[in-house]
């Protein structure tokens, strides 16, 4: 029997019965809709907090806190600037930021002032890990700098009140101080004033409570003049290509002696969370498809007994019983790839609308929004795969039995019950 024979034979056969038929691939498409469902949900949690709440930037970033002198004595030192070449070897890293601190004043037109910290960093480095701004752009000369959010709540005139305009175009003439290490107090400190252009401001900060008062500039200003000299780095931070190569890259820096820590190694346990629950979801789920597959079996079963006259027949001309076989596990095959099918289809559907649903339900019920990007239900191809081939390899498993039958048939019987 040709393969397109057997096709007909099978679409024939499953055309006598619709009803019965129907109803299969009904409680068959309901549990891969429930087997996506409930494993989708795993997959939406996963992807608000992980993927968008933890985004940019920070999932990129790693810090680098010291360098091990003497792992057996735990015999750790600070950074110096010859371990900054050692920080740029490995592979996938995208950019190296190291900041210095400096105490400063500004001053503005109009009698404003402020002081405090400034970050001297290496701009260039800073542009290439997508220093994130609400305003303005990034600085492209040594005059130029980036400020904080908040920093213009700072500047205040002689009456106490703050500035209200836009920092960005202003020059604020601006004083960098440097004073002398512990133990140095014999060593006076280092001052130096410059007219710094404002050119953006940084973004917002996420949590309300942070206050972001920074001031960023280049320590290219500085490089001539020597006032960095001897000053040990506030802050050195590894920026990767992506977040897949983070800890690829924080274990060839630990294997260096470098102490490091990254959003990522906290993602890590996250994802262990996470993939637990959805393998326990997605068990849930198959649960429903193997209840479904009990319809299969008996759909199957009573095929088996219906056609035995054609299953004699079959045999009497000389049909090889793993004919017979592929048949029947045939129709039970195409049972769960029309039902994970229509299955998937009313998911996805279902999805769409939870996600529409849910975010007025909790503005509702708590009086708040749920963040943007947020969604309840995330259905990845990958989950689509999967339950498709549990539901067909389900109703496979369920049509063995009854193919098996089928093949041990008696001809003489089969022929006879036809008279």
């Amino acid at each position: 029997m040709k393969t397109k024979d057997r096709f007909r034979f099978v679409r024939q056969n499953m055309g006598k019965n619709k009803s019965r038929i129907a109803l299969t691939v009904l409680a068959t498409a309901m549990g891969c809709t429930f087997l996506i469902m409930i494993a989708s949900v795993a997959f939406g949690l996963q992807k608000s907090i992980v993927d968008e709440a933890l985004h940019g930037r920070k999932v990129t970033q790693i810090e680098i806190n010291a360098r091990a002198v003497d792992a057996s004595r735990n015999d750790n030192r600070r950074i110096i600037a010859s371990d900054i070449d050692a920080l740029r070897q490995p592979k996938h890293v995208k950019a190296v930021t190291v900041a210095y601190r400096a105490e400063g004043k500004w001053e503005l037109d109009g009698g404003y002032s402020a002081q405090g910290l400034i970050s001297v960093t290496d701009m260039a480095a800073e542009i290439k890990t997508d220093l994130p701004l609400s305003e303005g752009r990034l600085p492209q000369a040594p005059d130029e700098a980036v400020v904080g959010y908040h920093f213009a709540q700072d500047m205040k005139n002689a009456d106490g009140q703050a500035y209200s305009g836009s920092l960005v175009g202003t020059t604020l003439m601006t004083t960098f101080s440097v004073y002398p290490a512990q133990g140095e107090e014999n060593v006076q400190a280092r001052t130096e004033v410059h007219p710094i252009k404002i050119v953006g401001i940084l973004e917002k900060p996420a949590k309300e409570v942070v206050y972001d008062n920074s001031f960023m500039t280049d320590q290219a200003l500085f490089q001539t003049t020597g006032f960095l000299a001897d000053q040990e780095p506030i802050g050195v931070n590894v920026f990767v290509t992506n977040a897949s190569k983070v800890n690829s890259v924080s274990k060839a820096l630990r294997a260096e002696g470098f102490l490091v820590y990254s959003v990522a190694d906290e993602l890590k346990q996250i994802d262990i969370v996470f993939l637990i629950m959805k393998i326990g979801l997605v068990f849930v789920g198959t649960i429903a498809v193997l209840i479904a597959s009990i319809g299969i079996y008996n759909t199957m079963t009573m095929a088996v007994t219906e056609r035995a006259p054609d299953i004699g027949i079959m045999k009497a001309i000389g049909a090889h019983p793993r004919t017979i076989r592929s048949v029947f596990l045939l129709e039970s095959f195409g049972i769960g790839i029309i039902g994970a099918i229509i299955g998937t289809a009313v998911a996805y559907i279902l999805s769409m609308l939870v996600n529409a649903i849910v975010p007025p339900i909790v503005h509702a019920s708590l009086d708040s929004n749920l963040p943007d990007g947020f969604v309840f239900s995330y259905i990845p191809w990958t989950l689509t795969v999967l339950s498709v081939l549990i539901s067909a390899g389900v109703a496979i498993l369920s049509g063995l039995r009854p193919a098996a039958r089928a093949t041990g048939i008696d001809v003489l019987r089969a022929l006879r019950r036809d008279l």
